[in-house]
Order: C-alpha cells, then structure tokens, then sequence
C-alpha cells in the first residue's frame, strides 16, 4: 500500500460506531489492492517476457502436440473450397495428398544420396566383374548371371557433380543352387560403405587447402546444384579424409627429420572455443626439408607458441635449423645436435625500416647486403653436389668479406656516435649483432641459405587462407588442416596436381602394403594404370 492511500485512510478513519463510515473505508481498500493486482500482473507479465528474451527460445513457432503436423493441409483444402473451383480442389487435394505422404508418413532418409541429390544428376557407371576364370562351376559348368547389385556414390569431376554407379553383377550355378550367388569383392575404398567417392573427398580437401575456399562456400555452391550436403557433412568428411591420409604425413615427417637441414616458421590461426561464441589465438608451424629434393613441406598445429612447440617435433633431429630470432627456438639450439642459421632478410628488414639514420651509413649497409645476394644469385643454378667447393669458395672469398665488412661498419657507427643510442637504427644493429656468427652458418653447407625464405613462402597459401575460413572449428580441425596442406602444398611446389594425387591415393592407400606406403608420397608417387581390376 503507498503511502497517499495509507495517509488518506488515517484522515478519514471512521468512529467505530460509524458504520456507513467503516463501508466506505473498506470499499476503498478494495479499490487500493485491485489497483495493485493490476500494478503485479503487468510486472509479471513484463517480467515473463524479459526473462523469455534472455533465456527462452528465438523462435515464434507453436508447437502443439496434441495437433498433427498435417493440419496445415486441411485448411488450405478450406480455403481451396471457398474459392468455388472443384477441378483446382481436387488437384490441390491429390497433391497435398502425395506431399503429406511423402514429407511426413514416409520421411525420407538422409543417409541416402536418393534424397539428397537432384533426379537429374549425371550418372556414370563402374562395373566391377568377377574375371573369366572364375565365371565356371568346379565341374566345368558357366556360371549364370542372375541380376546385379548397384551402389551410388557422389563423385565429382572439374566443373561438376555426378553418380558414380558402381554395378556389381551377381552369378550363381543353374544346376546347384546350393553353391550360392557370387560377385566381385569391393575395391579398396577409402571409406568402406559410405556414399561419397573418392573424387569428391579430394574435392574438399582441395578447394579448402589450395583454393582456399570454406566449406559454406561449398555448401552453397551444391546448394545451388540441388544437391543438398550440409556443411556438417563437409566438415565431417574433411576431418575423415585427414585422418585416412595421416600415415602419409608421418612419413613425411619421418623423411625431413632424417635429413640434415629444415627451415621452420609460424604464424597464428585462430581457433572456435565451443560454447562461447569466441575464438582464441593458436598457431601453425611449418618444416620445410631442406638438403635436396624433394622439398616436402610439413605443418604442426599446436594451442600455443612456447619453445617446447620446436623442441617436441625436432627432438630426433641433428643438423642446421633455419629460423628466425623467436627465442623459443633457444631450447634447440641449446643443443650440440642442432646449428642455428640465422636470417639475413630478417636483418635487411630492421635497416629498412630504420630511417633514422645517416642517409649515406644506411645506404652502404643496404648495398653490402644486396651484394651478398647478387653472389648468391650468380651461384643458385650451381648443382649444390657436384659444384659444391665451387659454391663454398664463392662464399668463403667474396661473401664472408662482406658479412665481415657489414659488422664492422655498423659497430663503428655506433661507437663513434654516428647514429643515435636510442634509434631505430642501433637497434637493427644490436638484433643483427646479437646473432653474430649464426649469420655466418650458412657459408659452411652449399645446401644452406642465407635467409628462412623457404619457411615463409611455404606459409603464405595459409595466410591467404585464413583470410577466407577465418579459424578451424576445433583442435581436430585444426589437425585436419595441418594434415591436408602438407600433402597439397607439397603437391604445388613439387608441379603435382594436388587434386588428382589426393583422389588417386585415397583410393590405393587402404589396399596398400603398409611397409611400401613411401610409394603414396609425393616424391615417389605415380598415378595408378586401374583402380577397379
């Protein structure tokens, strides 16, 4: 009760032998508390629909389970016969009758490719036969071809989507029907059972590792075909594929470590936290081998950028380390295993964007630089094996005089004060003098370069990529990714069609002898002649 109401009452209080007046005081609390029942109800009610709008669904819909789904049908059916046309209400009725029954009596399966994919999808046939030989009875009888097994799966082709018809065709002897039916076995297929062809796995990994495409953008573009395979489905397939290819990218991993030189890099991706609507920061590495074709290039996902990242996947490792000054990479190059190279461009970069020194101190070092690299240039076509103390007598009389030269310039700017303490300019030259020999590591191997450029051109297909798919959905996506670009950028550099090497060894690779699947990677692989014998 506010107080004006309570006040008034007091005022107005009347003798306790004073009935009209104890009628009128009661009357008027009547009208206090309906007043005030009104006042909750519209809180309640405000209350209600603030607490929908904050934890209640979005959606407008009735769902009423008393009522059944074809109600609809009725009153269009109603609505029809208002409408005074007896031929358009029997039509109406016929359809209505045949879209109830085929939307919500029968619902269609969707797990079968009948539902998914339009009637008028191009079909191509496979027939898988048993050979001659074994078309014949024990006792010499032939065999008799009583029907045959079909099995479709969604292929595709450059440019468009079609059935794969596999057709099976089953015999069985005329004069003993106890020796059952027979039919060719099933090839090797990379996901036994499933409906979805090799071609179009490979699809998928190829537009989203290569062309840089997200698999929305697939989605929408079957959409658009009639065939409707959810982006669900295109993520689960994805991850599949990976996880068939992964033994491949082990081996990978397993030939760069063998050998005696990597360049590794990383950059950052972004990763979908479930549940939160967030997404953090994770990263990607890349190891490229170096000492010689082929240059296979392997990428490590991990949830953070720490030292131990490096360490964990080099720790078999012993040889030189490209890599630039993080300082993460100090727990391998701790050790008497593993030399840092370090990077020459990276230098170049610090002098270039200090312009704070003397124009004519920075143009010396910029062109001391240059002419390392033009020595570089007129020794690249060189055969690293056969002209190998050629290169490093190259290196050894012209460039390391240079390196030389570029170290002492730039210690006496800064003891005679040519350049100001607190530049940008003597901290290129503090970075580049803190790496001191490591920029020399590279006049030892022909194989060796002056800089990581190899590591950074390998990442770069990723950098364009996320720009487009923007995160991975997951530490398996991300796994996934890792898995797909290694083979598909490996692909690229080595002039393989990535797509065809992915659909052609998805096909071989669960038939294959496991001790001979170096023969799947890219610097041994050769398409198959048949996959279906």
């Amino acid at each position: 009760m506010d107080s004006t109401a309570k006040n008034s009452i007091v005022a107005n209080e009347p003798h306790p032998g004073d009935l009209s007046g104890l009628m009128f005081a009661i009357e008027e609390l009547k009208g206090i508390i309906e007043k005030q029942n009104d006042t909750i109800r519209r809180q309640e009610h405000t209350i209600s629909i603030l607490k929908k709008a904050l934890f209640g669904p979005r959606s407008e819909r009735i769902v009423d389970t008393d009522e059944r789904q074809g109600v609809f049908d009725f009153i269009q059916n109603d609505v029809d016969k208002m409408n005074g046309s007896p031929e358009t209400d029997t039509a109406a009725e016929n359809t209505d009758a045949k879209t109830s029954g085929r939307l919500f009596t029968h619902r269609k399966k969707r797990s079968s490719l009948q539902y998914l994919v339009p009637d008028d999808l191009p079909k191509e046939e496979v027939v898988i036969d048993l050979p001659e030989n074994k078309k014949t009875a024990p006792d010499g009888t032939s065999l008799k071809r009583i029907g045959e097994e079909r099995i479709e799966k969604l292929a595709y082709k450059p440019g468009f989507w079609f059935l794969k018809v596999f057709v099976y065709p089953k015999y069985a002897d005329p004069d003993n029907a106890l020796s059952g039916v027979k039919k060719a076995p099933a090839p090797d297929f990379a996901i036994p059972g499933g409906v979805f062809d090799e071609s179009f796995l490979a699809w998928i990994a190829y537009d989203k590792c290569s062309m840089h495409l997200p698999l929305y953008r697939l989605e929408e573009a079957m959409r658009c075909a009639g065939i409707k395979i959810s982006r669900q489905t295109l993520s689960c397939l994805y991850l599949k594929t990976a996880q068939i290819l992964k033994p491949l990218y082990e081996l990978m991993i397993k030939d760069i470590l063998s050998r005696k030189i990597i360049f590794t890099d990383d950059t950052s991706v972004r990763m979908l936290m479930p549940g939160t609507g967030k997404t953090k920061k994770t990263y990607m590495w890349v190891y490229v081998g170096g000492g010689g074709s082929p240059p296979y290039r392997v990428f490590d996902f991990t949830l953070e950028r720490t030292g131990d990242c490096p360490k964990r996947f080099l720790r078999d490792f012993k040889g030189y380390v490209h890599a630039d000054a993080f300082n993460g990479y100090d727990l391998i190059f701790g050790s008497d295993d593993i030399s840092e190279c370090s990077c020459w461009m990276h230098v170049r970069r610090k002098y270039i964007d200090s312009e704070d020194a003397p124009a004519a101190l920075r143009k010396k070092v910029l062109r001391l630089i240059r002419n390392i690299y033009r020595y570089e240039r007129a020794i690249k076509k060189k055969d690293r094996e056969k002209d190998r103390d050629f290169i490093l007598k190259v290196r050894r009389e012209k460039i390391e005089p240079i390196i030389d030269e570029i170290f002492t310039v730039t210690a006496n700017a800064l003891k005679t004060g040519q350049v100001l303490p607190k530049s940008n300019f003597a901290a290129a030259i503090s970075y580049m003098h803190n790496l001191g020999d490591t920029l020399k590591t590279f006049l030892e191997n022909p194989y060796l370069s002056p800089d990581n450029g190899e590591s950074e051109r390998a990442l770069r297909p990723l950098t364009v990529g996320r720009k487009n798919w923007l995160f991975a959905g997951s530490e398996n996506g991300g796994e996934a990714t890792a898995i797909l670009l290694s083979l598909i950028q490996t692909c690229r550099v080595m002039k393989i069609n990535p797509s065809v090497y992915i659909e052609d060894v998805l096909r071989r690779i669960n038939g294959h002898q496991h001790n001979r699947l170096q023969e799947l990677l890219p610097g041994n692989w050769e398409p198959a002649k048949s996959y279906y014998k």
